[in-house]
């Protein structure tokens, strides 16, 4: 079996050693190692107590643990609002993504704000070769402007959009290719790493931080995080580049 680098990321994201995480579960510290170095799976509840512990969902962890019979197999996790889902998170979706990394957001500021580094750890995914794929709202599009006026907040939408533009400035430096601007309406921000699919859904009036965020799991022709990453897809095929100076 080989080695469970999600668990190794995300203990590592905390400034941890699996030996810290075995003091806090107060197991023999081979069991963690064991957990990490041959991806042997835990007890559930343990997994659970991992997963809180480390703020990063157990089906991330374990992937392999989610089963088809549970009628859930491609849903990882459900927060009921955006400000739940931890950086520790992302920054361990971000770690293991060796193929693709989509962000389709107007903004999205929080993730340059929250995510340490975010923007540099991109360039240097995207110069390692991963395929990066940034696409941000144009700032003077009807869009924007629309979702400014649901809000409550205005011409700040735009500024929103102008800001993230000018955050991603160190991926487009490795790759001019790697950002663009949309004037699609969007109904749901869209965030891929490899098959890891989050959906941070859009409720009218409601700042996407407080709406719902889906993380499902791409396999399924016909699934949520395939139909998501189609929508992807389709909205990058009709952006612009854009403009990151």
């Amino acid at each position: 079996m080989g080695r469970n680098h999600r668990l190794d990321d995300a203990i590592r994201q905390c400034g941890w050693t699996s030996t810290d995480l075995a003091v806090k579960l107060r197991v023999d510290p081979k069991t963690v190692e064991r957990w990490v170095t041959t991806a042997r799976q835990p007890h559930r509840e343990s997994r659970e107590q991992v997963a809180a512990i480390l703020g990063v969902p157990a089906a991330l962890l374990w992937p392999e643990a989610v089963t088809p019979t549970s009628g859930l197999s491609e849903l990882v996790a459900v927060y009921r609002t955006r400000t739940e889902l931890s950086p520790a998170t992302i920054c361990s979706l971000v770690s293991s993504a060796h193929e693709h990394i989509d962000v389709l957001a107007f903004a999205a500021l929080w993730l340059w704000d929250s995510v340490p580094a975010f923007a540099e750890t991109l360039a240097a995914k995207a110069a390692d070769g991963v395929k990066v794929r940034v696409c941000l709202g144009d700032p003077d599009s009807a869009a924007v402007g629309l979702r400014g006026d649901e809000e409550g907040i205005g011409d700040k939408m735009a500024a929103r959009c102008r800001l993230a533009l000018s955050y991603a400035r160190p991926i487009a430096e490795v790759d001019p290719s790697a950002v663009r601007c949309s004037v699609a309406t969007l109904y749901a921000s869209l965030f891929r790493f490899d098959d890891d699919v989050l959906v941070n859904m859009h409720l009218w009036g409601n700042p996407a931080g407080e709406s719902p965020v889906l993380h499902c799991r791409a396999g399924h022709e016909r699934g949520l995080g395939t139909n998501a990453v189609r929508s992807f897809e389709r909205v990058w095929e009709d952006a612009q580049p854009a403009v990151t100076g």
